[in-house]
């Protein structure tokens, strides 16, 4: 009997000289489970509902669930865009599946205005997207009580990703900015659709995101596919 872990891939980053894992990384291709097992095959389909037409017009896209990279290995970055290279490596052995899509997590370690200032952000900033309207959470956030002139000012001074990062270290006691995940989704052009609050996972503000490979900018489709491998996804798209 066919079940969904069945399909799931798994990438891992091994220390060799510890004899550990690191990092870890679970993905599929939409291909292989939503005519077998539809929308409920896939892991965010736990954390949103999506409207049939949702996955006809996404098209052929490689779903990424849940990562972790180890404490003690989250204080470099190197680990997070060695994951990232072998992501890359996966899209170039499968150019076919030209998008990315999953869900990227907001701690509840954060402050509740910052939570609130960052879901605000991304909702206002992708509201226009065509896929918004096809996917809604099963748990909606519920913002922090804030002033609106709050918001107001908020939005009228904060115009980007990295103004929103500098203005939530601002707020959070140890410094922190928006999550590096997060960042690194935006990075490569990555858009927020809806948030979910998962209430089996700590209670972590999930957002699903979207990135289409195809719109990325060439220099880092190579950083993460490598030369040759981004050159054979742009032909293989007609992109070059």
């Amino acid at each position: 009997m066919d079940r969904f872990d069945d399909y799931y891939d798994h990438l891992f980053l091994w220390n060799k000289t510890r004899q550990e894992i690191a990092g870890a990384y679970r993905l599929v291709k939409t291909s292989d489970v939503l005519s077998k097992f539809g929308a409920k095959g896939l892991y965010t389909n736990s954390l949103f509902r999506f409207n049939s037409e949702f996955f006809e017009k996404l098209g052929p896209a490689v779903e990424l669930g849940r990562s972790f990279v180890r404490p003690e290995y989250q204080r470099q970055y190197a680990p997070l865009l060695l994951l990232w290279k072998a992501i890359g490596h996966y899209i170039a052995l499968n150019p076919d599946h030209p998008v990315l899509f999953g869900a990227v997590s907001i701690s509840n370690s954060y402050l509740p205005a910052s939570r609130t200032m960052m879901y605000d952000f991304f909702r206002t900033q992708f509201a226009a997207h065509p896929l918004r309207a096809l996917v809604q959470p099963r748990r909606p956030f519920r913002s922090a009580r804030l002033k609106h002139w709050d918001l107001r000012a908020f939005h009228q001074l904060v115009r980007d990703p990295e103004e929103l990062s500098g203005s939530i270290s601002e707020f959070e006691p140890d410094g922190k900015g928006i999550p590096v995940l997060l960042k690194q989704y935006l990075k490569v052009g990555g858009q927020v659709l809806a948030f979910n609050v998962d209430g089996r996972f700590s209670d972590v503000l999930d957002g699903l995101i979207v990135v289409d490979l195809r719109a990325t900018d060439h220099q880092s489709l190579q950083r993460y596919l490598g030369v040759e491998g981004a050159a054979n996804f742009l032909r293989h798209h007609s992109l070059q």
